[in-house]
């Protein structure tokens, strides 16, 4: 069994004052994995509250099968070896909108209320982390003006 901690909050859209590419690339996004637990882990107050936060239980799968969404994704180089890429927090993540995820999963992942902290997955097949993992596509940096 596995415990996923995943973030809700999108920055590019909902964090005030607005932040720079190079910090919302910097940043977990939503639907990232910022941490598998084996389960039955003591979760803390602020994981359990925060809004910006929700814990997915996941009966049949081993934090191995999450591992892939635990990466970073590196910045992509050109032949100077010189960065073209951010940086970011994460390569891959499960997406919770994805057709395969059921609908009373993504409206309690929408619900900030955290009126339910945690999410229990109780039909094995219901969801494969696999079937849903997506890449985080690359976030180009912008071109400097050359002096």
């Amino acid at each position: 069994m596995v415990e996923l901690l995943l973030f809700a909050w999108n920055h590019s859209t909902q964090s005030v004052p607005k932040l720079s590419l190079q910090q919302i690339a910097e940043l977990p996004k939503r639907y990232d994995v910022v941490t598998a637990q084996r389960g039955g882990w003591r979760w803390g107050s602020e994981e359990l509250k925060n809004p910006w936060l929700r814990i997915l239980v996941c009966p049949w799968a081993t934090v191995a099968d999450v591992e892939p969404m635990l990466s970073p994704l590196l910045p992509q180089l050109d032949i100077n070896e010189s960065p073209t890429t951010y940086w970011q927090y994460r390569g891959f993540y499960p997406y919770m909108e994805h057709r395969f995820v059921p609908a009373d999963l993504q409206d309690w992942f929408r619900d900030d209320t955290r009126a339910a902290p945690r999410y229990v997955l109780t039909t094995p097949g219901m969801l494969n982390i696999a079937a849903i993992k997506t890449a985080r596509p690359p976030i180009a940096i912008p071109p400097v003006d050359e002096i």
